[in-house]
């Protein structure tokens, strides 16, 4: 594969070592016997979910997928598409939540403005609790004040990353580590 100039950030092995520590951790938090309705957000969560899903240790757990959009309408600003805050949900779950937990699996956090609409989504649905699961959470960057309850790692200054399910224009989705693209 052909990849522009990057460096690893987080390696698989890196990965799977904190994924599994993370499953261990939402094992124990949610162990009431009260369905676990995991909800991914697609695209860029996919590979971190299906990694996640194999640590949580209950047979309460049910998948499902929810597609959202935040650059609709968004602003060109040195280049970059940079996210209006307008949630529109492009495809909805088929799971009732109703009387039972949500775990809302995302790639990265960063405006905050995805978080805030999936937690008030859900609990408008009566779920239990909601539980956001991140696989990068990026602080610096919040424009909403969210708390997000599991984090697998956090970026502490701002960079352009790609692979394990992050992209650049769709592209290296597919990596099974996570680089930072680099310019010099």
């Amino acid at each position: 594969m052909n990849l522009p100039k990057s460096k690893v950030v987080f390696s698989a092995e890196e990965l799977n070592a904190r994924i599994k520590e993370l499953g261990a951790q939402i094992t124990a938090d949610l162990n009431d016997g009260k369905p676990i309705v995991c909800v991914c957000v697609l695209r860029g969560a996919v590979l971190f979910f299906a990694d996640l899903m194999k640590y949580i240790d209950s047979d309460q757990v049910v998948f499902d997928f929810v597609t959202l959009c935040s650059y609709e309408n968004a602003l060109a600003v040195g280049g970059n598409m940079q996210t209006t805050g307008k949630i529109k949900l492009i495809q909805d779950m088929r799971e009732s939540v109703e009387g039972k937990h949500v775990l809302v699996v995302e790639d990265i956090v960063d405006s905050g403005n995805t978080v805030a609409y999936l937690r008030q989504y859900f609990e408008n649905k009566n779920a239990i609790d909601v539980k956001i699961a991140c696989l990068l959470d990026k602080p610096m960057t919040r424009k909403v004040p969210v708390d997000v309850d599991y984090v697998a790692f956090t970026l502490e200054r701002p960079a352009y990353i790609i692979g394990y399910g992050l992209d650049d224009d769709q592209k290296y989705r597919n990596l099974n580590a996570i680089y930072e693209m680099v310019t010099d």
